[in-house]
């Protein structure tokens, strides 16, 4: 198995994931990987407001391969808050 990225979107009943294709990898100014996620969840027709519906518990950005899944960045949603009629998140 290639070294693939992926999302992960955990909520209190299931975890999703949502495949980062190469193209979408940045490396930013750290030298680190990076994927934005607006353009992800755009590309599989969600928003932030989806995110929060599901109850998402945290997001998180992962390396995975044959042997081992590794954590870039997490999100935690635990704090966060979406103003639909503004659409921004808090």
């Amino acid at each position: 198995m290639k070294k693939r990225f992926i999302y992960v979107i955990d909520t209190p009943t299931e975890s999703k994931e949502l495949l980062i294709r190469e193209n979408e990898l940045i490396e930013n100014a750290d030298g680190e990987l990076d994927c934005p996620l607006d353009k992800i969840l755009s590309r599989y027709h969600m928003e932030w407001n989806d995110l929060f519906q599901m109850n998402a518990a945290s997001v998180s950005l992962m390396a995975e391969d044959i042997s081992e899944r590794k954590v870039i960045r997490s999100i935690s949603f635990e704090n966060l808050h979406y103003h639909n009629n503004t659409k921004e998140v808090c």
